[in-house]
């Protein structure tokens, strides 16, 4: 049937020309419909809730805001954690929700009811803004619009270049590419009513009364209308929305029957709210526009038709005005330099692809293959806008990969054709014989590709949702080139051209010699077959060496980036408004970058890099970079320039550098979070930690992000006072934050924009208390009493901000690593858990440390690959079991994969790379795949052609000669590949660093893996003569395998004791299974009820509880002591060891003594008392104790499992003895034989005994 549809296709050439074209017209046409995208399209776990609360310190910001809606968001299904913080006037909440959770977009409409049904404080005017992050609706582009003429906005200049931003956000919004945006540095605009208090106080006129008269008098209401034809309608209508007309107010009659207006005892001017913090752009404080994209619009699309925009706009709006326009995180430069990096490199490889196709194929042919990849690039475009992909960063690494891979299986099938024709077949038997005899290894080759990728799917995290997209490309594009080649090439090949005979007979001459050639070469190599192995071998072993001893797995490389970060400090004490001024000598000396190296620079005061309030002489810089193709200074060089610059200035201190990292929103490398809700613990803790990393010379900086604390004055009613003077607490409240952060009256509408009326007093009456407290509180019988006799006040220090993470308070610590770093964050973070998290553990127990960021993300990604590699290894050997009905050569296929990975390794060794990333990992998977599909093909020829039953050296002969029928398929396929792959690895057409290691990888890993397929696979396939087949097979891996782990422990028979201490220390160090079962149950039993990662929680259980093992020189005692009281249940679990050795004789005594008092009746950690209501708010507790059981319980069977080995050591010690004593007695009785003293039966019972004690 199938050698039936492949004639048909080869000898009807307009059908498969027409579908030919089709493809191409149909991947052009997508290609231009086909949305241009940074990113894949998904939704991101997290949810983002923000709520504004005026005037509200932070500690009641989380305790009547924060706290509210955290706990009504952890009875909902799918939430995974919850962080927040909590700021003056602001609560942000993250709400991370469980991987894979089935419904995400029914969690998400239910956290949305839940914080929408959350009963908030009057004061908090605003609905909380709720935000689901996905990247088809993603920030595309930073508008800064900056006034020439002012470094700080007064109100003139505010409200001139706020209705210019107003204006332009109305137009961005209006196109339909836009979604929305969102405005910094953008203040609301009010009138406000600042009242001097002293003349409240000469007209006895208290705060609220002044409230209610200005509220009064504000109407806008409609009265109905008139029972006429027309029913006109009646508006009750006497706004106070001008200045002037609350001027004129008439607030109360004086005892004299004077009236007294507003403006008699406040001064009523326009003005804008008050901000937390300063946001500049290139030297000005600017206002910020950030734009959205629409999920309907490509990144490319949308930004095309904002500058199209902007462009009118300066010219029409801005032109001969003093604002200017400043763009700056422009996403799509990012998105435009990988689409022409991987242009000029697609194109690059596919013409070093067709050289080396041309070069070595007959004809006609290379040409026929070459067009293959055009074909599958298109056949992908289309079925990818089918599937409604964009294409993406991701989405084109999935087809640089493969490329090259795409030609495979039409040079196979092409070089089978050419084959089968010098043999003498016709043209057409040829072509159709010569396909279907590789169909089977092509499809299978295929498979195996296919299989490695797969893996891919089950990555956890941001960064699986990104890789997911691969293997959906790479099975597109495979599977387009598989049809190509079965049903399209051979019908091209039938195509013969009179130009092409001469080359084919030129090309087949030159190429046949170096058939021949090489396979004189292999039989030679093939006679020292054992010592080609130990070869390979000894590459493996050195390779695993560099891996584990000289590199280091780094998530994201630490190339050039695209935004330097600069914090400092001024002098303490500096507001706000002084930093921002002091600021400016630092930005004269980057202005020059400006339009060079720096496409622009934001500043930000008063601000933390988490986005939470700091001290006020606390400033961040981050300059923006252009790319550093286009760029002669890299973004060290600026460092350096600007570092020797800034050390001539004063008044500066704390100015440190650092770039931003591939891949994490924090600048540094290194996070840790300490939760604990005592504040004073926790800073301690802090502090301490930060200490220790100070220390660490692998540390260049450390920074503790806690926030900064500010004295607060406390009020607390005097209620007694508050009945007896009937005085209504609701308005001394009202006065109190009228006087300070002010109340807004009402809001009208200028026609455009609401615009708030707010009263307060002026500012020089609120730089002291005991002014505030000075001022009148009015009773019910209309007599005023001041503030401070009704109040008392309490001063005490409290913080700006407050971050928790699920419920319980945090502070992290950031550190950065030095330039000229050896060592991986990774590192680093192994060796502050070992020295001195256990040092820190001493703090209370409810105080708990993790790993986040870049640590935390590399340890999940390093888990994933772990699993993929398992997984893709099996799938791999499944596969190829099927096709070669076989357990033993599909072994002998797959040793190309630890020798295709050691070719990597070893490119990243010679060019100086001491870590290997994220993306590197990545292409080792697919090498996995891609590096035996060689070895299938030979695999399959060296069964069909070589006979096992032939003379001895004629097998090795036919071995050889099979090989090299397959010389010229093997270089072929490797030379495309890599041919396709390697100008990206190099960066010939542009450099992007991460795609460079995933082709680096894959390029090396192939060259290698083709001489493995065209050496080792031969040799290997040799042993096949031998008895025992499957053995002979897996010997090669059981030696990998040794070279893997070279430090395995001596044998018994090198008589080297082994003591408790290090028994135990290497099974609870080298057992890993233990703690993953731990952590998985754990999971099931604790994440849902206390929201605690259950790595963590062991983690620092396995740092509290070490063994106590002791030792004395006089007296050789080893004891091993573990008890823990369980207080809730009064349950107590101990155990002991104890071995004595006596020192005049070999004889030794061991003891294992182990207790348990638990009373039934009242134990928790049974299965139907586990976590019930009586031990709500001790949860963690809980689980600590539990856990520690299971570390005791485990602890116990280790000490079991040594006596019963130490018992077995001495029966075999003993034995030994026995054996070598009887060994001695058979010399002595042979000798006494050979002198007539003894007879021949006597020396046979010897033998006897001999031989038994040797069986044993």
């Amino acid at each position: 049937m199938l050698t039936s549809i492949i004639e048909y296709f080869s000898q009807r050439h307009l059908i498969g020309n027409l579908i030919f074209l089709a493809v191409l017209v149909g991947g052009f046409a997508s290609w231009h419909f086909t949305q241009k995208e940074e990113m894949p399209a998904f939704t991101y776990d997290t949810v983002r809730v923000n709520v504004r609360y005026p005037g509200a310190p932070a500690e009641d910001v989380e305790y009547y805001v924060t706290r509210p809606i955290e706990e009504i968001l952890l009875g909902i299904d799918g939430v995974f954690r919850i962080s927040s913080s909590s700021s003056l006037n602001q609560s942000n909440i993250n709400v991370e929700l469980e991987r894979n959770y089935p419904d995400i977009n029914e969690a998400i409409m239910e956290i949305r009811a839940a914080v929408l049904d959350v009963d908030l404080p009057l004061e908090v005017l605003d609905d909380p803004e709720i935000r689901v992050f996905k990247t088809t609706k993603k920030a595309i582009l930073d508008l800064a619009l900056i006034h020439q003429d002012a470094r700080i906005l007064g109100v003139k200049q505010r409200q001139e270049l706020q209705r210019y931003a107003f204006t332009l956000e109305n137009q961005l919004v209006s196109l339909p590419q836009i979604h929305s945006v969102e405005k910094r540095g953008y203040l609301q605009e009010e009138i406000q009513i600042k009242v001097f208090p002293d003349r409240l106080q000469r007209y006895d006129i208290p705060l609220n009364s002044v409230m209610d008269q200005i509220q009064q008098n504000h109407i806008r209401k409609p009265a109905g209308s008139l029972e006429t034809l027309m029913e006109p309608k009646v508006t009750l209508l006497s706004e106070l929305n001008t200045p002037s007309r609350l001027r004129d107010l008439i607030v109360q009659g004086g005892f004299e029957g004077r009236a007294i207006r507003l403006q008699e005892i406040a001064e009523v001017e326009p003005g804008y709210e008050k901000g937390d913090s300063i946001f500049k752009v290139n030297g000005h404080e600017a206002v910020i526009l950030n734009v959205v994209k629409n999920s309907s619009a490509g990144i490319l699309e949308a930004l095309d038709a904002v500058q199209k925009l902007t462009t009118k706009f300066e010219e029409n709006i801005l032109k001969d005005t003093e604002i200017n326009l400043a763009a700056l995180d422009d996403e799509s430069i990012d998105v435009r330099n990988r689409l022409g990096i991987i242009s000029i490199n697609g194109v690059i490889g596919f013409f070093l692809i067709l050289f080396t196709l041309l070069i070595f194929l007959h004809g006609s042919a290379g040409l026929w293959v070459a067009v293959g990849i055009p074909f599958t690039l298109c056949f992908t475009m289309i079925a990818g806008a089918w599937l409604g992909y964009t294409i993406n960063g991701t989405t084109l690494a999935a087809v640089i990969i493969v490329m090259g891979i795409v030609v495979d299986d039409a040079i196979i099938v092409a070089e089978n054709i050419a084959r089968e024709r010098q043999r003498g077949a016709s043209l057409k038997v040829a072509t159709v014989q010569g396909t279907r005899q590789v169909l089977l290894p092509i499809v299978a080759s295929i498979l195996t590709t296919c299989v490695a990728f797969v893996p891919l799917f089950f990555f956890h995290g941001r960064f699986g949702s990104f890789i997911e997209y691969i293997p959906p490309i790479i099975f597109l594009m495979l599977g387009a080139s598989l049809l190509e080649s079965i049903f399209i090439l051979p019908g091209h090949l039938m195509l013969r051209f009179p130009w092409a005979r001469e080359m084919e007979r030129t090309r087949a001459h030159w190429f046949d010699r170096v058939e021949r050639l090489f396979a004189d070469v292999l039989l030679r190599l093939l006679k020292v077959r054992y010592l080609i192995l130990a070869f390979f071998i000894v590459c493996l072993g050195w390779a695993i060496h560099l891996v584990t001893n000289t590199m280091d797995f780094v998530m994201f490389p630490n190339e050039e980036t695209r935004d330097i970060v600069l914090s400092g400090e001024t002098d303490p004490g500096s507001t706000r408004y002084l930093t921002a001024k002091k600021l400016e000598e630092i930005e004269d000396l980057v202005a020059p970058y400006l339009g060079k190296e720096v496409v622009g620079f934001r500043s930000e005061v008063a601000r933390s890099r988490r986005g939470g309030a700091v001290e006020e002489n606390s400033f961040r810089m981050i300059l923006e970079v252009v790319p550093g193709e286009k760029r002669d200074k890299s973004a060290d060089q600026i460092i350096n320039e600007l570092t020797e610059k800034f050390s001539k200035l004063n008044g500066f201190s704390k100015l440190h550098f650092r770039k931003s990292r591939w891949g994490q929103e924090s600048e540094s490398p290194i996070e840790i979070v300490i939760q604990q809700n005592n504040d004073a613990e926790r800073s301690k803790v802090a502090h301490a930690l930060a200490s220790e990393l100070r220390a660490l010379n692998e540390i260049s900086y450390v920074e503790v992000d806690e926030g900064y604390r500010t004295p607060e004055y406390r009020i607390a009613l005097n209620r007694e006072k508050l009945k007896r003077l009937s005085i209504d607490s609701a308005d001394v409240v009202s006065t109190f934050r009228a006087a300070l952060e002010g109340v807004v009256l009402y809001e009208f509408s200028n026609g455009e924009e609401n615009i708030n009326v707010r009263l307060t007093s002026v500012d020089q009456a609120k730089t002291k208390i005991e002014e505030v407290l000075a001022l009148p509180v009015e009773n019910r019988n209309n007599y005023l009493v001041q503030l401070k006799t009704i109040v008392d006040v309490n001063r005490v220090i409290s913080p700006t901000s407050i971050n928790r993470r699920d419920l319980k308070r945090i502070t992290t610590v950031y550190a950065d690593l030095p330039k000229d770093r050896r060592t991986s964050p990774l590192e680093i973070a192994s060796q502050i858990e070992q020295d001195i998290f256990p040092n820190l553990m001493r703090a209370p127990p409810s105080t708990s440390f993790s790993f986040t960021g870049e640590v935390q993300d590399t340890r999940e990604s390093g888990s994933d690959f772990e699993n993929a590699t398992l997984i893709a290894v099996g799938l791999i050997f499944i596969v190829l079991a099927i096709l070669f009905n076989s357990l033993s050569k599909p072994l002998i296929i797959m040793l190309s994969i630890p020798f295709g990975v050691m070719g990597a390794v070893f490119a990243f060794y010679l060019h100086g790379k001491v870590s290997y990333g994220f993306y590197a990992c990545v292409g080792a998977l697919g090498l996995a795949g891609v590096v035996i599909n060689d070895a299938i093909v030979l695999l399959v020829k060296l069964q069909a052609n070589v006979g096992k039953n032939a003379e001895y050296k004629q097998f090795l002969s036919e071995i050889a000669l099979t090989t090299s029928t397959r010389l010229r398929a093997v270089l072929l396929t490797t030379l495309t590949t890599v041919a396709g792959v390697l100008p990206t690895a190099y960066g010939l057409g542009g450099y992007d660093p991460t795609l460079s290691e995933m082709m680096l990888t894959l390029a090396w890993g192939l060259i290698f893996g083709a001489a493995v397929t065209l050496v080792l696979i031969p040799c290997l396939y040799s042993f096949s003569r031998l008895r025992f087949e499957s053995t002979v097979a897996l010997l090669p891996i059981v030696l990998c395998l040794s070279c893997a782990y070279p430090d395995t422990p001596a044998s018994a028979q090198d008589h080297k004791k082994l003591s408790i201490e290090q028994f135990l220390a290497s099974a609870s160090n080298n057992d890993s299974v233990f703690e993953e079962i731990l952590i998985d149950q754990s999971i099931l039993k604790f994440q849902k009820e206390l929201k605690l990662p259950p790595r963590d929680l062991i983690l620092r259980i396995k740092q509290e509880h070490h063994l106590d093992l002791e030792r004395d020189t006089d007296f050789p005692v080893s004891e091993l002591s573990l008890a823990k009281l369980f207080p809730l249940s009064g349950s107590k679990i101990s155990l002991s060891y104890l071995k004595q050795e006596d020192s005049f004789s070999s004889n030794s005594e061991a003891q294992l003594n182990l207790s348990v008092a638990q009373p039934i009746a009242e134990n928790a950690f049974g299965h139907s008392n586990r976590l019930l209501d009586k031990i709500i708010g001790i949860e963690v507790d809980v689980a600590s104790y539990q856990i520690t059981e299971a570390y005791e319980d485990y602890f116990a069977l280790l000490s079991t499992a040594y006596i019963n080995w130490w018992a077995a050591y001495e029966n075999l010690i003993i034995g030994e003895s026995s054996y070598a004593q009887n060994l001695k007695l058979l010399d002595n009785i042979r000798e006494r034989s050979l002198s007539q003293i003894a007879l021949p039966i006597d020396v046979n019972k010897i033998k006897i005994q001999v031989l038994a004690k040797q069986e044993k």
